[in-house]
């Protein structure tokens, strides 16, 4: 079906496919974060603007006009409470920016679901380095890669 919004016509998507193309923006944009932050620690912002992107024409198709706000409502509030992980070293800010893309395409509940589940992730590789190294490790870790890791065993959960 094909609908009239500001004279640019669009295909309305059943919200299985929206699923799907937000699922699949993500891992792209997850993927090509690990890549970066592997190499450069870093995670560039360009990709964060292209993240952005994606989600801002997400919101729209669901939202039409209303999903501006919409939009700006979600990459906002991962970044105000993650700021403070930011400020004492706990997390990048990459990595909130991560977050705040992902939250602009998915619901709030599956972000905090990623964030528990990546902090987990994190805990249980950190307590193993521990345990192998005989002591703290005292290093920089990639954190994209648990927030990877984590919204891949949340998506497999769902089925």
């Amino acid at each position: 079906m094909l609908c009239n919004f500001s004279q640019v016509e669009f295909i309305i998507l059943p919200e299985m496919e929206v699923r799907k193309i937000s699922t699949f923006l993500i891992w792209s944009i997850l993927t090509t974060g690990c890549l970066f932050d592997a190499r450069d620690y870093k995670i560039p912002n360009e990709l964060i603007i292209l993240g952005y992107i994606g989600g801002l024409l997400l919101n729209l198709h669901s939202y039409q006009i209303m999903g501006v706000a919409i939009f700006i409502t979600k990459a906002i509030w991962p970044i105000l409470l993650l700021s403070l992980l930011t400020v004492v070293k706990g997390l990048g800010a990459g990595d909130v920016k991560l977050f705040s893309v992902m939250s602009t395409m998915v619901g709030a509940a599956d972000l905090v679901t990623t964030f528990i589940y990546s902090v987990m992730i994190a805990g249980v590789i950190a307590i193993g380095l521990c345990i192998k190294n005989g002591h703290i490790v005292q290093r920089k870790l990639h954190y994209s890669y648990y927030i990877a890791a984590a919204f891949f065993l949340l998506q497999y959960k769902q089925g």
